[in-house]
C-alpha cells in the first residue's frame, strides 16, 4: 500500500472515528484525466517537445475513447504511455503549475464545503483517484489533505518510462486499496464514506458503508438509485444554500458535539 503523507493537515477535535474517500476527477473538480495530460504536453520546455507530445497525445485520442467506455485501467495505461521520456523534475514542475492555475479553480465549491464537513465530523479525507500523483500532491497540500493514493509512473534515471506502479488507482484496485488504508488505521469501512462520479467506481463506493453518488454517469445513477443511495450534483452551481442544508445529512455525517462526541 502506498500512501504519501503529508504535515498540513488539520485534524478534527477528537479522535478521528472513521473515513471519507474522495475520488477527484468529475467528484471534486470539474476535471478529467485527459485534462492534466492535455496541460503537460502543451506546456513541455521545447517548443519541438511540446509538438511532438501533442501530435502523439491527437493521435491517441480514438484509443483513449475506446479505452475510457471499456476499462478505466486501460485508460490509466494508456495515458502515461504518453508522459514517456519526460523527466521527473518537470513533471513534478508542471504539476504545481497544472494545481495552481487550473485545477484549483476547477474545484467545486460545495465538495470543498462537504470535504470540511465531514473533516469537522471526525472524518479523515483520503484522495483516491487516477490522476498522476506529481498533480495530486500539490493539490493535498492545498486542502490539507494528509493522505492519499494516487497513480505512480516509473522512472529510470530520472526519467518516466511511461509504464506505472502497482497498483492501478481504478476500478476494484480502488476498492482494495481503501480496504488495506482502513486495516491499516484500525478503521471500518463500513463508518466510512465515499465519493465517485463514474460507473467504474463501483466497487470503490460499495465497498464503503456510506457511499454517495455525485454527479453520476448514466450507469452510476441507475445503480444508486437501485441501491437507494444518495446522489448529489455539484455541477449544479449556485443552489439555495437552505437546499443544501436540508439534503446535508444525506450526503455527511453529523458533526461532533465541543464534548467529541456525535452531535445530535
Amino acid at each position: 500500500m502506498s500512501v504519501s503523507k503529508r504535515s498540513h493537515a488539520r485534524p478534527a477535535r477528537g479522535r478521528l472515528k472513521a473515513a471519507a474517500f474522495y475520488d477527484l476527477d468529475g467528484t471534486l473538480a470539474d476535471l478529467n484525466l485527459l485534462h492534466g495530460t492535455a496541460f503537460v504536453m502543451a506546456n513541455l520546455a521545447e517548443w519541438s517537445g511540446r509538438i511532438r507530445y501533442l501530435v502523439s497525445l491527437t493521435a491517441s485520442l480514438p484509443r483513449l475513447y475506446m479505452a475510457e467506455r471499456r476499462d478505466r485501467r486501460v485508460l490509466n495505461v494508456m495515458l502515461f504511455e504518453l508522459y514517456k521520456g519526460i523527466s521527473r523534475d518537470r513533471l513534478e514542475q508542471l504539476g504545481e503549475e497544472y494545481c495552481e492555475r487550473i485545477l484549483m479553480n476547477h474545484m467545486y465549491e460545495r465538495g470543498l464545503g462537504i470535504i470540511e464537513a465531514n473533516r469537522a465530523a471526525g472524518m479523515m479525507p483520503v484522495l483516491v483517484t487516477g490522476s498522476p500523483d506529481f498533480i495530486v500532491a500539490p493539490l493535498a497540500r492545498r486542502l490539507g489533505i494528509e493522505h492519499y493514493a494516487a497513480n505512480r509512473l516509473v522512472f529510470s534515471r530520472g526519467r518516466a518510462t511511461g509504464r506505472m506502479h502497482e497498483p492501478v488507482m481504478a476500478g476494484a484496485d480502488k476498492a482494495i486499496w481503501c480496504a488495506s488504508f482502513a486495516a491499516g488505521h484500525r478503521i471500518d469501512l463500513t463508518d466510512c464514506w465515499g465519493y465517485a462520479d463514474s460507473y467504474y467506481d463501483l466497487p470503490f463506493l460499495g465497498a464503503l458503508g456510506h457511499p454517495v453518488a455525485v454527479n453520476p454517469d448514466r450507469r452510476l445513477l441507475a445503480a444508486a438509485r437501485d441501491r437507494q443511495w444518495p446522489v448529489i450534483h455539484l455541477r449544479e452551481r449556485g443552489a439555495a444554500a437552505d437546499a443544501m442544508r436540508d439534503g446535508w445529512a444525506a450526503i455527511s455525517p453529523p458533526r461532533r458535539a465541543s464534548n467529541g462526541a456525535p452531535g445530535e
